[in-house]
């Protein structure tokens, strides 16, 4: 990727002093003088790793197929043993240093000059020197050999031929040495103006840091202030919202009532004479069927099946399955409405709308009545297992205690995360009856149990509830001389147990 600050390196520029001979080996080192050059570019505009990555594993990929040409060749031409050996040496100790060398770049967090240019300087001086001594050695041997020379006679003619090449060496290690010594000098320059820079915004970054701090101090006052505030209008909102509390509670009972009854008597009265209809539909249904089945019979007994238009109206309605269906689906519509008779029934008895004084109650019944009114919260999450003593009546206000059991079914209901079982059993002691509701939930930790009968207290996320429910329970049963007692252990669930006595002592 090209960039406006890029500069060319020429790590080192081909010359044709660096010809061996051999075309294939000399196009060769071509493409690697080309991959170096393109490093040190790379370094000039501190490339980033995945960069770095890319033309490191090029130039180690094609290191290594050139290593295995030149080897090829050597095989091929039968090139000196000694020589063979030593140069196949040099190149597996090149592709290893190549290889420690882009690990340990690759590996690191901060790729700048300091880390490149030792691997460019490396790259470039090897190079250089194996390309006019092992290799030219090897070519000046190659072509004595494609001339016709004795194996012998091309052995000495290239060994000859490297006294020769010394001078060449030093001159051309001189001249790349010295364009790497301009370059070190342009990056220190460079290296340099960035450290004045970094100086200047250390300063300015020292006045910001020291402006925010003065800022925070001031904000930090405010908020205490502030803080302080909040906390005390909260006791107050607490104070007030717990003395409306009971208050507004029972308020709620007695609009819940009148809804209650409200809804019971509107139902009550569609669903009684939809369910005559129902019934009187039925057996005029019933009456219709014989009498079709009276004509069936006669057209049974006609030989020559007058009734050709009665045969096809028959067809295309699907005659025998409507004779099948149609007492179905009156089944089922007397069944759904016996489940609504029911449903506001249970409403009804739950809310005790007629019940505004003390009275002898069934607490089971009353139990049931809340679970068909709370269903829809708990049908999906556990199930109810009930364990019924059979209690007296108890002398109590049914629609209250009502509220207690619900509110204790829906907490265990919510307590448990996916499926789980809650189980209500009842059961009396010399002049007391208890209740208890037990859940397989997630249970209550034990910091929090001392707590949970307090006003607004609750563990629940924002919007799954007020933290009231259990306190009015609380009351509600404090209210009829009994108690709440409460087991929990995390992980296995909670049982809340109600104890009530039979009869409420004198005023």
């Amino acid at each position: 990727m090209e960039m406006a600050t890029e500069e060319k390196i020429e790590a080192f520029i081909w010359d044709n002093k660096f010809n061996t001979g051999v075309d294939v080996v000399d196009e060769q080192h071509r493409k690697l003088v080309d991959l170096i050059n393109r490093l040190g570019a790379i370094n000039a505009h501190l490339a980033s790793t995945e960069e770095l990555g890319a033309i490191l594993t090029e130039l180690a990929n094609y290191t290594v197929y050139h290593f295995n040409t030149e080897e090829d060749l050597m095989k091929q031409y039968a090139v000196d043993a000694a020589h063979q050996a030593t140069h196949i040496k040099a190149h597996q100790h090149f592709t290893a240093q190549v290889m420690v060398a882009a690990k340990i770049l690759l590996g690191s967090n901060d790729v700048n000059n300091q880390l490149v240019a030792p691997l460019l300087k490396y790259l470039t001086n090897w190079l250089v020197q194996h390309i006019l001594g092992s290799d030219t050695r090897m070519g000046q041997e190659i072509i004595a050999l494609q001339a016709g020379s004795s194996h012998e006679d091309a052995v000495r003619i290239a060994t000859a031929f490297m006294s020769q090449s010394a001078n060449v060496l030093m001159e051309a290690l001189n001249e790349m040495y010295g364009k790497l010594g301009d370059k070190t000098l342009e990056v220190i320059q460079k290296n340099q103006e960035l450290k004045v820079e970094h100086e200047a915004l250390r300063v300015l970054n020292e006045e910001l840091e020291q402006r925010v701090k003065l800022r925070t101090i001031d904000l930090e006052q405010a908020n205490r202030k502030l803080l302080a505030n909040n906390d005390e209008l909260k006791q107050l909102n607490e104070k007030l919202a717990s003395a409306q509390t009971q208050l507004l509670q029972s308020e709620k009972m007695a609009s819940i009532g009148q809804l209650a009854a409200g809804v019971a008597h509107e139902i009550n009265n569609p669903v009684g004479f939809v369910n005559s209809n129902l019934g009187t539909l039925t057996k005029y249904v019933g009456n219709m069927f014989s009498v079709i089945t009276a004509y069936e019979a006669v057209e049974a007994g006609s030989p020559d099946k007058v009734f050709p238009q009665v045969a096809a109206a028959k067809k295309s309605v699907d005659y025998p399955y409507l004779v099948e269906d149609i007492p179905s689906l009156l089944k089922e519509s007397q069944d759904g409405l016996a489940r609504v008779t029911r449903i506001v029934q249970d409403l009804k008895d739950f809310s005790h709308v007629d019940e505004t004084n003390w009275q002898y109650a069934n607490l089971e019944q009353g139990i049931d009545s809340t679970l068909n009114v709370v269903a829809n919260e708990i049908k999906y999450k556990a199930e109810v297992v009930k364990q019924y003593s059979g209690l007296p009546d108890v002398e109590c206000m049914p629609s209250q205690l009502n509220q207690v059991f619900m509110n204790m079914l829906i907490n265990a209901a919510q307590a448990i995360d996916t499926k789980g079982t809650i189980t209500i059993r009842t059961g009396s002691a010399g002049d007391e009856v208890w209740v208890e509701v037990q859940d397989t939930g997630k249970g209550i930790s034990p910091e929090n149990l001392r707590r949970i009968f307090d006003p607004f207290f609750t563990t629940k996320p924002i919007g799954k509830g007020t933290g009231l429910g259990l306190s009015l329970a609380y009351g509600i049963v404090e209210k009829h001389h009994g108690r709440i007692e409460v087991k929990s252990e995390v992980g296995k669930g909670t049982t809340f147990r109600v104890y009530l006595p039979v009869k409420q002592p004198s005023a």
